[in-house]
């Protein structure tokens, strides 16, 4: 276990961080916690638990793990976030890992949850997330949000068995509330990269994405969870076009002023 650090960012999640750092004990000795300015026992928590907490300013989803990552003691590290919990299954499957392939990204799936009931189906129910890198050869991106890592040369990448367990989803009443929040973030990230709101786009995507969900994705075997899934999908999908939208009409009257540092308080 000692040649893999786990790295969690969190924040005011006092409510999950302990049971995240006990998942994280069965694969790693060397656990960060970046606490990205909670103003809950979470830091306190954090430590109680066995984890190293270093507490910063909100910089963002990448920056924070990278931050984190070079914290740690180990070069290669699972990154995690506080409402995930790593299966005993996928903890077998860390422990075999030979590791011997600095250039290798390790993938695995995530199981996502609404409320306590899993989501099997639609597009949360076949989540595959990349989480396992050496930090010498691979670091996160600095989006604003949907970090991704990156590497040079190319990596190589395997998908190993086993999951995270991942409860970022109280209700529906919180999905769609991240959904808002998430779409803002997206609208964003998009406007900075130079993309364009087409009415394709703001009309298309969200029946697309939706229809993706709930038919090919068979989210409509979730029964009534999955058609409100598809609804909340189409929702995020509609706003961050039109958030875009908006952004893009008011650069040609003022300067942006972004507040990530507000709207990261309501995640």
């Amino acid at each position: 276990m000692s040649a893999l650090s786990v790295v969690i960012i969190a924040r005011n999640e006092e409510h999950n961080i302990v049971d995240c750092i006990q998942s994280a004990k069965l694969v790693a000795d060397n656990i960060i916690v970046v606490d990205t300015g909670s103003r809950d026992s979470t830091a306190t928590l954090a430590a109680q638990s066995g984890a190293e907490v270093f507490s910063i300013h909100w910089q963002g989803y990448g920056a924070s793990r990278n931050f984190g990552a070079w914290k740690a003691k180990n070069n290669w590290i699972l990154a995690l976030d506080a409402d995930e919990r790593i299966s005993e299954a996928l903890a077998v499957s860390i422990s075999n890992l030979s590791l011997a392939d600095v250039h290798c990204i390790y993938a695995f799936s995530r199981r996502n949850f609404l409320g306590r009931q899993r989501i099997q189906f639609g597009t949360p129910g076949f989540e595959t997330v990349k989480r396992i890198y050496n930090r010498k050869y691979a670091e996160w991106d600095l989006t604003l949000v949907h970090e991704k890592l990156k590497a040079y040369p190319c990596p190589l990448k395997k998908r190993i068995a086993g999951h995270i367990i991942h409860y970022g989803l109280k209700s529906k009443a919180d999905y769609k509330a991240k959904a808002v929040v998430y779409a803002q973030m997206s609208a964003e990230k998009y406007f900075l990269q130079g993309k364009k709101a087409s009415l394709l786009k703001r009309f298309f995507s969200p029946f697309f994405n939706s229809i993706k969900s709930y038919v090919f994705q068979l989210g409509f075997l979730d029964g009534k969870r999955g058609l409100a899934i598809a609804g909340v999908i189409a929702y995020y999908s509609w706003l961050k076009y039109l958030y875009l939208h908006r952004l893009l009409k008011e650069t040609k009257h003022s300067d942006l002023d972004f507040s990530l540092g507000t709207r990261m308080e309501s995640i």
